[in-house]
């Protein structure tokens, strides 16, 4: 009877903790952290889906992000695959595909 029990206790733990791991798995955050590593500001950042054809509105907005400086972006909960677009202030672009942000917390350019 204790043993049966003791198993009983296991078996509800194992599963416990599969089912935070699962639970944690699914609660996907795309937002992440962009750092400008160039030598020249950043004057405008796009974040699309990956399914999008347009890159919708600038990040920034009226803001820059100067070398060395870094920039939260946050995306809806479950966006994960993104393209991401920054403008240099010389007018040069600079795109990564199909990033997969859910896994990342920081993304540097260039």
């Amino acid at each position: 009877m204790a043993r049966t029990r003791r198993l009983t206790i296991l078996a509800a733990l194992a599963g416990l903790a599969l089912t935070s791991g699962l639970a944690e798995a699914q609660t996907n955050d795309p937002s992440f952290r962009l750092t400008n590593n160039s030598p020249t500001t950043i004057n405008e950042i796009y974040v699309s889906s990956a399914t999008v054809n347009e890159w919708g509105a600038d990040r920034l907005g009226d803001r820059t992000l100067a070398s060395g400086a870094t920039y939260v972006l946050r995306l809806p909960a479950g966006q994960c695959v993104n393209d991401i677009r920054v403008v240099y202030d010389n007018g040069q672009a600079s795109e990564r595909r199909r990033v997969n942000t859910c896994s990342i917390t920081d993304l540097v350019f260039p």
